[in-house]
């Protein structure tokens, strides 16, 4: 059939056929972009390396934690005409209408007792990770603690039990918090550990994989975003602002085959673990010899940040691990005297 077709004729069905693939993004022509996945072994298996599952996996218990609200998180104070509760430095004041209702503060109740309130305390705080009879005894201790301090009873406590019990979450979940960083640490960075980066398991980025992301209308149009220059998703600021500035530098460079704008929190994008969740890098590029290179980018006041200190460590991490398939970079707008595009460069040729 192609042979019959006359050489002047097929010549410009060729030259057709080429404008028009010129014309579809890498994404359209079903060019492949895969960046690979931070691994770690979990209990035998090799996973993704994610907080959320390392807690999963992770025990602790409660009473390896004090019982005990010290005066400066929890407190009760009685005056002449008020009642007032302390909690981390907030004062909540109740104050009395008349003698009878002070009168009543100190009434005992019926069932007012230790024991029922520390029912009801488990009531409110218990929560899936935390085994009832450990955490009825870390209550029971607790309150027991509060009643020995001078000038909290049963009364005062069980009249303001719901601000008790906020307080109490509050406490566990700063425990929580801190067996987190614990099995975020001892899964990615122990000597023990068993860390990967694997190709095998990747991001795999795709034709209209943000099918339902706002798009960036600027003025600039870019050459070499993947999912093509009218599919790039909306950027963080102003259409002119400095993460923008940092795209038009990663689309000029000659070492990029083509890039793309990762979403933050998107089911399709590339993410790093931290200990709080998950980390979305701003741009993820592939270049031209087979390395992936990643760019977050930060503005001056927020580049030595808690945060951006984090998404450094675990970036170099995935880097270093990836044994030279995979770049990292946190880029500023001058570092060293270098601006973004220096910045980059230097990290590409090593």
């Amino acid at each position: 059939m192609c042979a019959a077709i006359p050489q002047a004729e097929a010549s410009r069905i060729s030259d057709a056929l080429e404008e028009y693939r010129a014309k579809q993004s890498p994404a359209e022509r079903g060019e492949p972009f895969n960046t690979p996945c931070l691994m770690c072994e979990v209990q035998g298996e090799l996973v993704f390396a994610d907080a959320d599952r390392f807690i999963e996996d992770h025990e602790w218990f409660l009473l390896d934690y004090p019982a005990r609200l010290d005066e400066s998180e929890f407190a009760l104070r009685e005056t002449a005409r008020s009642f007032e509760i302390d909690i981390d430095g907030s004062r909540i004041t109740h104050h009395f209408l008349d003698e009878s209702e002070q009168l009543a503060l100190n009434v005992a109740v019926e069932g007012w007792t230790r024991e029922n309130l520390v029912i009801w305390l488990d009531q409110q705080v218990r929560e899936i990770d935390l085994d009832r009879s450990e955490l009825l005894k870390w209550l029971g201790d607790l309150v027991e603690n509060l009643t020995d301090q001078p000038g909290i009873d049963m009364v005062a406590l069980m009249r303001c039990k719901f601000l008790l019990a906020r307080k109490i979450r509050d406490k566990i979940n700063a425990f929580r918090r801190q067996e987190r960083e614990r099995a975020y640490e001892q899964c990615l960075f122990a000597p023990e550990a068993k860390v990967a980066v694997s190709f095998n398991d990747t991001f795999i980025f795709k034709e209209n994989m943000y099918w339902d992301q706002r798009r960036y209308r600027g003025r600039w149009k870019p050459r070499k975003h993947f999912l093509g220059a009218d599919n790039v998703p909306t950027f963080d600021g102003a259409d002119d602002g400095e993460e923008v500035r940092c795209a038009q530098v990663l689309d000029s460079l000659p070492q990029v085959k083509y890039w793309i704008r990762n979403v933050a929190s998107h089911p399709a994008s590339f993410w790093l673990p931290t200990v709080k969740g998950k980390f979305y890098p701003d741009f993820v590029a592939l270049l031209k010899d087979g390395r992936n290179l990643v760019v977050e980018y930060k503005g001056a006041h927020i580049a030595d940040s808690e945060d951006t200190r984090e998404k450094r460590v675990i970036g170099r991490f995935w880097e270093k691990h990836s044994e030279g398939k995979a770049l990292f970079i946190v880029a500023e707008k001058t570092v060293d005297g270098r601006d973004v595009r220096g910045q980059l460069q230097k990290k590409i040729s090593g």
